[in-house]
């Protein structure tokens, strides 16, 4: 009888216990922030690009201020793809460096408004060039 009461008050304790949320849990969220369609390499012949991305964040409420500042956030994105050269856009190295002038442009911009980097890593989802 013991042992069952014993097992009872467990079982209860555990379908009482509070369940980790979302935004205390600190799991990586994926923000789609997509498409984004531009010229690039200066004068000459109009060279296009278009991508499509997704910020990783941490946790909801980094997620949610992401979103609250997306115009800020898409301007930082256009601006560093229409600067590009089109050895950057055109080769996988130079498609890497930009992903990662990206993510440092975009934590540097977040870093100056919000006080905060918040962005862990740019993730490119498609990446298209005409040149």
């Amino acid at each position: 009888m013991r042992l069952r009461v014993i097992y009872l008050l467990l079982a209860l304790s555990l379908l009482l216990a509070p369940l980790p949320t979302l935004a205390n849990s600190g799991e990586v969220i994926y923000v789609p922030i997509s498409p984004f369609v531009t010229n690039y390499g200066g004068p000459g012949r109009l060279k296009y690009v278009k991508v499509d991305m997704t910020l990783m964040v941490t946790g909801v409420r980094n997620a949610q201020v992401i979103e609250d500042n997306l115009p800020l956030v898409r301007n930082t994105v256009v601006m560093n793809l229409s600067r590009q050269s089109e050895n950057n856009v055109v080769t996988p190295r130079g498609q890497e460096r930009i992903r990662q002038q990206l993510r440092d442009d975009l934590r540097h911009v977040l870093e100056t408004q919000v006080g905060a980097p918040l962005v862990d890593e740019v993730l490119f989802t498609n990446f298209i060039f005409q040149n």
